[in-house]
């Protein structure tokens, strides 16, 4: 007989002892995958040390030892078979899809069921002998020894085939290195029962486990180590999957509204500091509740605890418990840091089904809702149409980029000193079969977002150049239209020049076009803006300032631009309300009189705005109380229809 040796087992004993423990310091106890694969460590482990103790004593050979040699060997057989159970179940876990199983208790059942079988067939075996024996000291397998193997094998192709059939929750890298580790633990097997002597089996699972810790089970990437708690590229992941599988869940979210003003108060470390603070205070409430959670920390002051399984109760009861927590003042640096949180229940998938829709939910949280101090609920705060709108809004411009279904309207501009409509502003608009007509406040955001706002604006122009050079606008009088140009498009070195081709093509002159920028993008690319301004401006283009006063306006900056036109925010039409406002719009009216510049008034929706702003000698009125903004059609016919009207018949049509 060849004696046995456990080089290979001694081997895997001290490299699983150190996944083991380097498991702990990588923060690897948390969640449901990582319990699984520190199980199927533990039972390796197990296994080798049983394994190692059966080769010492098979290859001693003494008779007075069965009993510490059987022990060995059924110690050996249980923990190896279990091993398998538990890296199913992780394999289970990376889907996140026990769930689907339909048992309350599955992974209980799926861990308790073979251990008993297992347990049950090796105690019989001490009395049959139908799986192993022991002879005076010589170990020998039995007829039925064969069955474990079935056994396992009927494991390890679940194992192979579960991820599979679950493809699409895996990248494809993850999934294939899943899958890589199956052949060498396959041969490792065949090479084990045909030449027992050779203890390789468990060094090929180690092998397998080291593996997946390398490139799999990396806490470094989804663990923020200041808080200690998932990262966003967690959540994102394991949202994904749970709306997939369609699993019941229930998410609290938790947004520090205040989050800002507390960093600019607080140096770096100290806010960091406060953000620890938060978090271990929602890691004990959740421990205490005694519930299956996972916590994240996704940015800017927003915490996110996904209830598996949705026990409703208990998330009422740990939403309560966090909503509490976090109202005491935190002492920091010896202040008292005072939170405003936002904590609501989501449902789902009841509430919310996607994660595009979870995601913007989460950012409106606490800009959109007054703040109540009390625990709010996704069902009674939700426009279900507008979080479904937000969530399919990415495809939605693209498809519409793609079938050209983007419309340029036209807001007509009045003239007050010439008593007429002289120009209009180009305004985008998008009108989807499913939603309607979609708000530029959405889309165009988003659009700045992917860079797509570049295709959109440079739509735009190319529509507004093929008008002016159509018969229709030199029967309507206008001198000239006004385009937006966004941050995005202003960022373009190639801008001017695009623009420059695209006015010469349609045989349009300079004069008729005027170019509206916004405040934004004067301040982030003064640069790129100038240089491009000032090769527009050779061309014979006129530049004017868009939403004047919505931000902090830089008046050296805009005092450099070579402006004609500023146009008024619609906020300053609400002076009326504010007497204080009247006072800044008249400095500001007779600061931009001295410095040559003509005003255009937004946002102006009655008689008496229009007689005020008219009193304080701005040239141009833009609003709803002469028109809202027209498709090219409906525009050409207003204008048609008002170009031999006098101020008196343009108030009596509109008074009517």
């Amino acid at each position: 007989m060849v004696d046995k040796t456990f080089t290979y087992d001694f081997c895997a004993f001290v490299i699983l002892s150190f996944l083991l423990i380097a498991a702990f310091f990588r923060r690897m106890n948390k969640g449901r995958t990582n319990r699984y694969y520190i199980l199927t460590i533990c039972f390796c482990i197990l296994a080798s040390f049983f394994d190692i103790m059966a080769v010492c004593l098979d290859n001693i050979a003494l008779p007075e030892n069965y009993f510490y040699q059987a022990a060995a060997h059924t110690g050996y057989l249980f923990t190896h078979n279990m091993t398998v159970v538990f890296f199913l179940m992780f394999i289970i876990a990376q889907t996140d899809t026990f769930h689907l199983f339909g048992q309350k208790h599955v992974e209980l059942y799926f861990a308790i069921s073979p251990a008993i079988g297992y347990a049950i067939i090796l105690a019989i075996n001490l009395y049959t002998g139908m799986i192993f024996k022991i002879e005076n000291g010589i170990y020998q397998r039995g007829d039925f020894m064969i069955a474990l193997y079935i056994i396992a094998g009927i494991f390890g192709i679940v194992c192979v085939i579960y991820p599979i059939l679950y493809r699409k929750l895996f990248t494809t890298a993850r999934l294939f290195s899943l899958l890589s580790t199956f052949p060498l633990m396959l041969v490792a097997v065949i090479v084990q029962y045909f030449y027992p002597h050779i203890r390789i089996e468990l060094f090929a699972v180690t092998v397998s486990l080291l593996y997946i810790s390398t490139f799999i089970q990396r806490p470094e990437a989804i663990i923020d180590f200041n808080t200690g708690i998932y990262k966003f590229n967690a959540y994102a992941h394991d949202m994904k999957r749970s709306f997939s599988n369609k699993k019941p869940i229930d998410v609290i979210l938790i947004n520090i509204a205040n989050f800002f003003q507390i960093q600019d108060i607080l140096s770096y470390d100290a806010a960091n500091e406060m953000l620890k603070l938060v978090a271990n205070r929602i890691k004990t409430i959740v421990k205490q509740s005694k519930t299956d959670a996972d916590i994240y920390y996704l940015d800017k002051g927003r915490f996110r605890v996904v209830m598996n399984y949705g026990n409703h109760e208990k998330t009422e009861y740990t939403a309560e418990t966090i909503n509490a927590a976090l109202k005491p003042k935190l002492p920091l640096n010896g202040m008292d840091i005072t939170l405003i949180s936002y904590v609501c229940i989501v449902k789902c998938p009841s509430e919310i089904d996607d994660f595009n829709t979870m995601i913007e939910f989460g950012k409106e949280l606490s800009s959109n809702i007054g703040f109540t101090g009390t625990v709010l609920h996704a069902g009674e705060l939700l426009d279900k149409n507008k979080y479904d709108l937000m969530g399919e809004l990415d495809k939605i411009i693209t498809d519409a980029i793609r079938e050209n279904k983007f419309e340029v309207y036209y807001q007509p501009i009045y003239s007050l000193r010439d008593k007429r409509y002289l120009s209009a502003e180009a305004l985008i608009r998008l009108y989807n079969d499913k939603y309607g007509f979609i708000s530029p406040e959405l889309f165009i955001p988003k659009t700045e977002q992917t860079g797509e706002i570049i295709k959109i604006g440079r739509f735009v122009f190319e529509e507004v150049c093929r008008f002016i050079g159509s018969p229709e606008f030199k029967e309507l009088g206008l001198e000239y239209i006004e385009v937006n140009l966004s941050v995005v498009q202003c960022m373009q070195g190639g801008l001017a020049g695009d623009l420059i081709t695209l006015m010469k093509k349609y045989g349009v002159r300079p004069e008729n076009i005027n170019l509206e920028i916004t405040e934004s993008a004067n301040a982030q690319t003064q640069n790129i803006i100038a240089e491009n301004m000032k090769t527009l401006l050779d061309a014979g283009f006129t530049f004017s300032l868009d939403d004047f006063g919505t931000g902090y306006s830089n008046m050296q900056r805009m005092a450099s631009l070579p402006l004609k036109i500023v146009k008024l925010d619609k906020t300053f039409a609400e002076f009326e309300s504010n007497p204080r406002l009247m006072i800044v719009l008249q400095n500001i009216v007779k600061m931009l009189k001295d410095m040559n510049m003509e005003i255009v008034v937004e946002g102006v929706e009655t008689r008496e705005l229009v007689e005020r702003f008219g009193m304080l000698d701005c040239e141009f009125i833009q609003g709803f109380y002469y028109s809202r903004p027209l498709p090219k059609k409906d525009f050409i016919e207003f204008i048609r229809s008002h170009v031999n009207d006098s101020p008196e018949d343009i108030m009596s049509v509109i008074q009517k």
